[in-house]
């Protein structure tokens, strides 16, 4: 079978292929020697897509990729496959073109990739996004002088619906396609830094110095090791009085835990987002000096089989385990004439909450606290446990919790190089819990108050450090008698005042 093209895919606001640096040109030459990755070198493709215009959508830049990339292999000869390397939202393009023509249409065994090797993929969106196009315009970590599309940013703004959509597909759908089996298998990998570039940190916006990832994505959006739990409101019983069920409904039952296919996913340390110092693309150099990137992309390149993909991504959890132990954790910046900058860099969780009725409706009009300790409350809660919260702006119901991991799970003292305490140990305050509160009194139609039950485990058995869990908190839709009522008075009278009276 013919060797598989190179292709590389750049991310959001580019506006040259100058962006892909020396890395198109080392990954050739490492290629070419004895004992590398069997592509064909001789052909490779430098991709460029326009994301700054307002009009231009995720799916339309998968779907004119699927015209390009069917151009290139009509040339290539019969069955032609080619290997993707992309760099932040090219991530998410190629997983969209992926399940818009070869997964949703049942052609999978059609499908023209083999590796796709993604570094810094924004899978679960940015909490850059949400700054808009106009505050973006300063950032230099991910802006580069344009004026950045719209269409895009509504995709990678945390707990978009877009990406939630194709995130969901990945966790409940992608399992049952085994795709690293059969004749065409395709191997999927994320690669994503975890240093801050301080050299392009925005003191204005502070998500470009937030710990947890590389100052544009986090380790928990990158990753597509990934969860998705349901928790419910039991059903009202018919005729039961309102403080019986307000009573009853009050516990939030798990109703439903899935997990995604394990996907190999490596943090390669001392890399940013971008940067010709840090980047994770852009610092690779055509030399023969070693680089993480480099080396972690050839890796991926050389899976062969399914037993070859599980091994990688094995050995990849546990060199990410060994990178984020607590005595690595410690980032000094050294400063001229004032005192060091110290930096934990703790795991962190990412928990998409959505927030929803029987009916489907997404509720922005309750309150959601996390809670701690056997009194579930949210005083119990340790210090520096959210690092930060976003709600969607498109979506009303919809939460991105960024939580230290560390913090609550509890941590051994982070020491420097010569055993110094800089952060003393962390005791956890299990049980971790939610709440659910409306922000107003008695209604015709109303959502009542839910939380977890204080006698499960807690949240914490629901998320896990580096990745993202979604949760969809059910609550139910109560009609009260009062929005209809049948009278057999004929006499005219003004009913808005009457009293709710019971739930339906």
């Amino acid at each position: 079978m013919a060797r598989p093209l190179l292709v590389f895919v750049h991310g959001w606001s580019v506006t040259s292929t100058a962006t892909y640096g020396e890395l198109p040109a080392r990954l050739k030459r490492e290629a070419s020697r004895r004992g590398g990755p069997g592509l064909d070198v001789a052909h490779v493709y430098l991709g460029q897509y326009v994301s700054f215009r307002d009009e231009v959508r995720l799916g339309d830049i998968a779907r004119a990729f699927e015209h390009a990339i069917r151009g290139v292999l009509a040339g290539a000869g019969r069955d032609r496959r080619f290997a993707c390397i992309t760099h932040s939202t090219g991530g998410p393009v190629l997983r969209e073109w992926l399940d818009q023509f070869y997964v949703k249409s049942g052609r999978l065994a059609d499908c023209p990739l083999s590796h796709l090797v993604m570094l810094a993929p924004a899978n679960f969106g940015s909490a850059l996004a949400q700054l808009g196009k106009g505050r973006l315009a300063g950032i230099r970590a991910w802006f580069n002088g344009i004026e950045p599309g719209q269409g895009v940013l509504d995709w990678l703004e945390l707990a978009s619906p877009e990406s939630l959509a194709l995130n969901l597909r990945w966790i409940h759908d992608y399992p049952k396609l085994n795709l690293q089996r059969g004749p065409r298998p395709v191997f999927p990998f994320v690669l994503s830094g975890d240093a801050i570039d301080r050299k392009l940190y925005d003191h204005v916006n502070a998500y470009t110095g937030e710990t947890g990832g590389d100052g544009v994505v986090r380790l928990a959006a990158a990753n597509l090791n990934a969860r998705h739990v349901v928790l419910e409101q039991p059903l009202p019983l018919p005729g039961e009085a309102l403080p019986s069920a307000r009573k009853r409904l009050r516990t939030l039952a798990l109703t439903a835990d899935r997990r995604s296919a394990p996907l190999p996913f490596r943090i390669l340390p001392g890399l940013s987002h971008s940067g010709t110092d840090m980047g994770i693309m852009a610092s690779v150099r055509d030399d023969h000096r070693p680089h993480p990137t480099v080396d972690a992309v050839l890796r991926c390149l050389a899976v062969a089989d399914e037993a070859g993909y599980r091994d990688l991504g094995a050995a990849f959890a546990e060199e990410n385990r060994l990178h984020q132990q607590p005595d690595r954790r410690l980032e000094i910046e050294k400063i001229p004439v004032l005192p060091d900058r110290r930096y934990i860099h703790d795991p962190h969780a990412m928990v998409i909450f959505r927030l929803m009725d029987d009916s489907g409706v997404r509720l922005g009009d309750m309150d959601l606290l996390l809670t701690a300790g056997p009194a579930a409350s949210p005083n119990q809660l340790p210090e520096g446990f959210l690092t930060d919260r976003q709600a969607n702006r498109r979506m009303p119901g919809h939460l991105a919790f960024f939580l230290n991991h560390a913090a609550l799970a509890g941590s051994p003292p982070v020491t420097d190089g010569r055993g110094r305490v800089v952060l003393p140990a962390r005791l956890p305050r299990p049980p971790y819990g939610l709440r659910l509160e409306p922000r107003r009194g008695e209604k015709l139609v109303e959502h009542w108050a839910a939380e977890t039950d204080a006698g499960r485990e807690g949240l914490l058995d629901l998320v896990e450090p580096n990745q993202t869990t979604i949760i969809d908190i059910v609550v139910r839709r109560v009609v009260r008698e009062g929005v209809f009522r049948l009278s057999r008075s004929l006499a005219p009278r003004d009913f808005r005042d009457d009293p709710p009276g019971g739930a339906l």
